[in-house]
């Protein structure tokens, strides 16, 4: 009875997992939109979007070589399709300079690395170092997803405003994080539970920063086609 309840736990805030970190890879959607309708990147950075493609392959990797991990596969397959379609916008409306840059990073991050990866650990490997080395390189892309927030949040105490910390957004970052902890817990993973709890931790601290700083009436101009307040500071999300 106790195992088939772990079990359930699990199942359960690994499916919340997967719609909390689906919102999430959906979060840059707006972004794209208004980018294709200026048909121009205007001052967005490329590299949040290389370096999530990244993440998301790590974690695909990693859901694949780790048994009873498909949970953590398949919505980072569902992301990584999400921001290969991002990168392929960025590159399309760039200009020429951000283009070139945009693609060498895109191919030394996004298909160099990953397939070597993939290769070396495969070939050179067993299955437990597999895990391990996939777990790592998850765990160490997404906590250099982290960098977004933390400008973020430095810029929110700077001006006093958080016009560019769309509520949602840290709310449903918060809840992400906090969903991956607990699964993490209940499934003794490690490699999904620094990063996560480390997420859970700045959201938090997003939400704190949000109750001291929101005034009403704050102008959306921005934040309404920024989509998570974080590409005037430039990026993981986490998982």
């Amino acid at each position: 009875m106790f195992f088939s309840n772990m079990v359930s736990l699990i199942t359960i805030f690994g499916l919340l997992g997967n719609i909390t970190t689906g919102l999430v890879y959906l979060a840059p959607a707006k972004t794209f939109w208004y980018i294709m309708q200026r048909r121009s990147t205007e001052e967005f950075d490329c590299l949040p979007y290389v370096v999530k493609l990244l993440n998301g392959y790590m974690w695909v990797y990693y859901g694949i070589v780790k048994p009873h991990s498909i949970l953590v596969a398949t919505i980072n397959a569902f992301g990584a399709v999400l921001e290969l379609v991002y990168v392929t916008i960025f590159l399309i409306f760039a200009p020429p300079r951000t283009r070139a840059i945009t693609a060498t990073l895109f191919g030394v991050l996004d298909v160099v690395f990953p397939i070597g990866a993939v290769l070396v650990t495969q070939i050179f490997c067993n299955r437990e170092m597999q895990i391990d080395v996939s777990g790592f390189l998850s765990l160490l892309f997404s906590v250099a997803t982290y960098g977004s927030p933390l400008s973020i949040m430095k810029t929110v105490v700077r001006t006093k405003s958080v016009e560019y910390m769309p509520f949602l957004l840290s709310f449903i970052l918060f809840i992400n994080g906090l969903t991956w902890t607990v699964y993490a817990l209940l499934t003794n993973d490690w490699f999904i539970g620094i990063p996560n709890g480390s997420g859970f931790v700045l959201g938090t601290a997003q939400l704190v920063l949000y109750a001291i700083y929101w005034k009403p009436k704050q102008s959306k101009t921005t934040s309404d086609h920024v989509d998570d307040g974080w590409q005037h500071e430039s990026l993981m999300l986490n998982n």
